[in-house]
């Protein structure tokens, strides 16, 4: 079985053992009260034929520009794959929250 993680490492460009050969995304915009919010969604297809679809979203505030880690969800779900893969779905709730969890994930994979 392989990891989600091998997947999401390679999305941000870290070492993994699978590699990203192409993608496609879609990106678009809406005003909501005081903050403009940016949807995209990316498809990513890996070298061994799994799909790895990444859903994120960011507010974007004016008040929030100093914040030290802003909102910025993200979503990875496993959509296409003839292999076992777990989990099949990863979110984080900021840039700083999967930073650290690709860093403890990258030391896992380091000792297998």
């Amino acid at each position: 079985m392989q990891q989600l993680a091998s997947y999401i490492l390679a999305i941000q460009g870290y070492p993994s053992p699978v590699s990203v050969v192409s993608h496609t995304q879609e990106q678009h915009s809406y005003q909501d009260d005081n903050a403009e919010i940016c949807e995209s969604l990316t498809l990513y297809h890996f070298d061994n034929g799994v799909v790895v679809s990444l859903l994120s979203e960011q507010d974007t505030q004016a008040d929030e520009s100093d914040a030290v880690c802003a909102d910025y969800w993200l979503s990875y779900r496993v959509v296409t794959a003839d292999i076992a893969i777990s989990p099949q779905q990863k979110s984080f709730s900021n840039l700083c929250q999967q930073g650290f969890w690709l860093k403890m994930q990258q030391g896992l994979t380091e000792r297998k």
